[in-house]
């Protein structure tokens, strides 16, 4: 665990008790019924990532408050990059080569085919760590990335939720969706600010109008403008 990672919240401490004094040996199904309950919101620890929603909601922006989705970058690739985290049998150079590979995506368009390879070969850079038949198969760094990322992110949500009247909509991998009170919303990307200064890594900001939510993987948010992003159940692609 990072030593920068510090909770003010009983329920968000425990979690991190628990990580420091449990030792892995599988990276399966081995943090079943870990949730931290804070104020009415349950954020759900798992291998891959950290999950929560309300569900069964359709949660609006008006004129008091606004939804806020905040997203890290290339959360679990810039992690390794910043933090010098590699395979072992692979060495430092790893995040060197890592780093030219996200280096290189930042040149072309969100959207372009370059784009989206190189996305891809970050992401599937950390995937693979965890798959046995890659020869970047090293589980040990699969799960100190997984684990400090969602302590990483509980840590900016419980400042967030300092915010009074803040409510949280949604936590899930690599970012979290708030419905944060207009007149606050400098505050909260000051808070978001910290929380980049302190981890090095930065944090995409999307506005959306409505969202219609089943549950933390399945979903409709309405961007202002009202472009959709859909997931899950209502995630389709149609050609006729």
């Amino acid at each position: 665990v990072f030593p920068y990672v510090r909770f003010e919240r009983p329920e968000f401490n425990q979690i991190l008790q628990f990580f420091r004094d449990t030792t892995i040996t599988e990276t399966k199904g081995v943090f079943a019924d870990l949730v931290a309950a804070v104020d009415g919101f349950s954020f759900v620890f798992g291998v891959g990532g950290i999950h929560g929603s309300v569900e069964s909601q359709i949660v609006a922006s008006d004129d008091e408050f606004q939804i806020v989705d905040v997203d890290v970058t290339s959360f679990y690739p810039r992690m390794a990059i910043v933090n010098r985290m590699y395979p072992a049998h692979l060495g430092e150079s790893y995040c060197d080569i890592y780093n030219d590979i996200f280096d290189q995506r930042a040149g072309y368009a969100k959207g372009t085919p370059e784009n989206a390879a190189l996305k891809e070969a970050l992401n599937a850079s950390y995937g693979n760590s965890n798959n046995k038949y890659s020869p970047l198969y090293d589980p040990f760094y699969t799960m100190q990335t997984t684990i400090n990322g969602q302590l990483m992110l509980c840590m900016l949500a419980e400042q967030l939720m300092k915010i009074p009247r803040l409510t949280m909509v949604q936590a899930n991998t690599d970012g979290i969706t708030v419905r944060c009170p207009r007149k606050h919303l400098d505050h909260m990307r000051n808070v978001c600010k910290w929380w980049e200064n302190l981890t090095g890594l930065q944090l995409e900001e999307a506005l959306y109008s409505r969202m219609f939510i089943r549950d933390v993987n399945n979903y409709i948010a309405e961007y202002e403008g009202g472009k959709l992003k859909r997931k899950g159940a209502y995630e389709y692609n149609t050609q006729w």
